[in-house]
Order: structure tokens, then sequence, then C-alpha cells
């Protein structure tokens, strides 16, 4: 057996960081449920995939999934000119920006994954801090650190504040703690819609954010994924047959609910004033096919960064380990390309999650569980906290007392429920815990499924932690 100091310090500390949620999405993935050929499978209720269409993507892809010689070839790894000229056609569409986007201006990637890992290796040094308000989505850790060695330190903002400027405050005293320390900070992350609230950042908010990270000369890595999946706007809003549900009250209120306000997604991209908030040098965004084209297993992502040459030649030079299958990226070039059936396409992905939402969310109310109203994306941030703690009281270990408060919860509490319910109900979800929620108590449930997959879900996953007696059988209760 070989010692560890053979290793690299970097394969060290990635073999010796066991990671609970990525063994649990590992065995979520490879143990899918179905209902024939695996019906005691794990059903997914966290991993953020939109199967709302997968008949017409499907449809889709195989009228136009021609192979042909050059496929047989190397293609270039930042991206053949055709795709990004085709992707550059489509954020110029979509995301209306100030000047127009070129194909220069881009590099492709195997998955927006591999774009925040490739970007952060050209924007840090190993040990380096890039800061995302919390909670966020838990593999960016994974993303910027695994390989570049970056550390992700979490600024906790209210979910009353994520889209308020005010949140600027919290970055500061972050920044001021960890400067205090010697420690140095490169970049701030914004995913705008929010994951996991969905939530689109007022357009106050981003600039504030900007001008923060100008005063600071902080990089700011806007990651727009869920761009396209909006479904709640000021103008769809007011056609949601849910409008009637409590939406006021304080966060920690135990029959409390959450605000409802809602605003335009904006790309910074389309910032007229973005050089008067922010050197634009200092700004780099992110998309991909994975979410707004229900494409994760496709793998390709992007970056746009329009003003900072360097940045796009820092990103060449490592794009050989990440580029795309040259048939992969034959057939996203074709499929951007038909602009046509992509306009269908994306008021399809909007109707069906709006849909589905709805009938999450009445689902949700009648059973008074607390949500947090989303606007994008495929996901809610549900409050299960009077939930936990009935879960909590079944399953005691020696020694413990039954508790009655959201605040006699515990983390462990959460890991454990979590856990408990992926072995036992057959149900992943994401656990709050993971994404750095402020308490315990919180999970994020994906509702772009079809609806009998998603209620039996749901039905399956609810009635397990509302059971008088749960068996814990992975967790020594003596």
């Amino acid at each position: 057996m070989f010692s560890d100091h053979v290793y690299s310090k970097a394969a060290t500390e990635n073999i010796n960081s066991f990671s609970p949620a990525m063994d649990a999405i590992g065995k979520a993935v490879d143990d899918q449920y179905d209902e024939v050929a695996n019906p005691n499978g794990i059903m997914n209720l966290g991993i953020a995939v939109n199967k709302l269409q997968e008949e017409i993507v499907l449809k889709k892809l195989n009228s136009i999934n021609t192979i042909t010689k050059m496929d047989l070839e190397y293609g270039n790894p930042s991206g053949t000119d055709s795709l990004r000229k085709t992707i550059a056609n489509s954020i110029n569409k979509h995301f209306k920006p100030v000047s127009p986007i070129n194909k220069d201006d881009i590099v492709v990637t195997n998955g927006v994954t591999s774009a925040l890992d490739k970007i952060t290796s050209v924007l840090c040094d190993p040990g380096e801090v890039i800061l995302i308000s919390s909670p966020y989505y838990s593999a960016f850790e994974t993303d910027m650190n695994s390989s570049a060695k970056a550390i992700v330190h979490n600024v906790p903002v209210p979910v009353s504040e994520i889209q308020s400027p005010v949140q600027v405050r919290y970055y500061q005293k972050k920044l001021d703690e960890l400067n205090g320390k010697g420690i140095t900070t490169k970049a701030i992350v914004v995913c705008n819609p929010h994951n996991p609230t969905g939530k689109c950042y007022s357009r106050a908010a981003v600039e504030a954010i900007l001008e923060f990270a100008n005063r600071n000369k902080l990089f700011v890595i806007m990651d727009e994924i869920y761009a396209l999946s909006v479904f709640r706007n000021t103008e769809s809003a007011s056609d949601l047959k849910n409008d009637k549900i409590k939406h006021a009250g304080d966060l920690n209120d135990a029959v409390g609910t959450y605000s409802d306000n809602k605003y335009e997604f904006e790309s910074v991209l389309s910032f007229e004033n973005l050089s008067e908030l922010i050197d634009p040098s200092l700004v780099v965004v992110l998309h991909g096919l994975s979410k707004d084209f229900c494409l994760n297993g496709f793998r390709v992502g992007w970056v746009v960064s329009p003003f900072n040459s360097h940045i796009i030649i820092g990103l060449r030079a490592v794009s050989l380990f990440s580029n795309v299958a040259k048939h992969i990226d034959s057939l996203a070039t074709k499929l951007l390309g038909d602009t046509e059936f992509i306009d269908s396409f994306n008021k399809i992905v909007k109707d069906n999650l709006l849909e589905s939402y709805e009938r999450t969310t009445t689902y949700l109310n009648n059973k008074n569980i607390k949500y947090v109203p989303s606007q994008a994306g495929h996901f809610l941030w549900v409050n299960i906290q009077p939930l936990m703690i009935r879960w909590k009281n079944n399953n005691l270990r020696k020694n413990q007392f039954r508790i009655t408060s959201p605040s006699e919860l515990t983390f462990d509490d959460d890991m454990e429920m979590w856990l408990s319910v992926i072995k036992d109900a057959r149900i992943y979800y994401t656990a709050g815990v993971n994404f750095k929620s402020d308490e315990p108590g919180w999970i994020r449930l994906i509702f772009s499924q079809p609806w009998d997959f998603l209620k039996k879900g749901l039905d399956r996953l609810f009635d397990y932690i509302e059971k008088e007696s749960n068996s814990i059988s992975q967790i020594d209760k003596a």
C-alpha cells in the first residue's frame, strides 16, 4: 500500500474529501426509478433536469442526427466556428446584448461544470477565494475546487434579501473577514436566475454587486444557465392560478410565508451602463444547453467574454481538456441553428414549467407546506421544518429528547433524514445542509417532471417522513 505522500497534494485532498452529497447523487443517477424496468429505483426529485419536453427533444434530435465524415475528425477544442457563430446568434437574439456578441467572444466547454472549472483556473491561483451567496447550488464547491483548487466561501444572504441591493453588506462583511486573515479573494459568482430559490435578481441588486466587485477589483462570473427558463415574470404572474397563496410574513415564523417579488431577467450583457458600474473586463457570462434546452447529458456549455480577450486566450490554452465531442458539436449547431424550432421550443418550455409549478404549489398548499415562490428554473426552495421535527421525534437516538421548535433542529438532522429518505423511501431530493442553508429543514424540490411521476414521488416522500415510526438502518441509534 502506497502512502499518501506519493500522490500530488491536489489528489490527496480529493481522495480524503469524501462527499456524502456526491455519493448520493451518484446512486440516484445509477439506480433511477423506472415503473417497469426498475420499480424499486430511486425517484429523482433533486437533480435539476427538465423532463417535460422529452418527446419533443427526442423527435427533433433524431430528425437531425446525421453523422458525417467530418464528425470523425478532431474539431476545434474551443468549439467549431459554426457552433460558436450559432451560439453568438442565439445570445444576440435572446440575451439582448448592448453590442453584438461574435464567435471570438465565446469558448465552448463540455458543460458549464467544466466552464466553471476552467474559468476558475484562469482567474484564480490555488487557495484563492470565490464568494457565492448562500443558499447556493452545492456543486459550485467541487466545480471550482476539485481541479483548480480555489476555495468557495459562502456569503449567507437571507432569502428575503436575495433580490435586494442591500445584500452587498453581507459580501462586505465576508470580504473584511477574509482580508483580516490575509486571504486573497478573486471573484464573485452570481447565479441569475438564482438556484435554489428560482428568483430573478432585480436590476438594482445586480448593479450593487457589480459596483462592490469593482471597488474591490473582483471578477464577476454571471452564471445565467436558467436565463431562458423564466416562467413567471411581471407579465405572466397574473396568469398564475395559485396567486392566492400566502406570500407575506417573517421567514422564521412557523406560520409565515415568503415574498413573491417578481423581476424581469436581464442579462448583464444587456446593461447599457455596465462600464459605469464596473470595469467590463472583470465580467464573464456562462450559459449552456443543459437547463434551457433540456440537454443535461450532452455536456455543452460556454463562456462568453466580450470585454476581456485575455480570458478567452487563457481558456483556449486549456480547452483541449474540456472540448466537446465533434458529433455533439455538429448536432448542437444544427439544433441552435433552427431558430424557428428554438423559438417555439422556448415558449413550450416556459408554458410547461408554469403548469408544473402551479400543480406542485397547489399540492404543497394543500399540505400546508411553505415554500419560496419561484420565477425560473426547475425547482422550489421548500421549508419542511415541521415535518423534520416529526421525523426527528419518531427517530430519537438513545439519550435524545423530543423537540418542539425548528430552532432545536440541527444540520446533522438534515443530513440523517436525507440519507434515510434516499435509502429507505427511495427518493432523492436536495437537502438544505448541502446548499449551505442558514437553518436546517429546507430542501430543494425539482418540479420539472411529468405530473404522474412527480405526484407519486411527492406522495412517497411526505408519506415516509410523516410515518409514525421510521427505520434509520444506516445510522447507529445506540
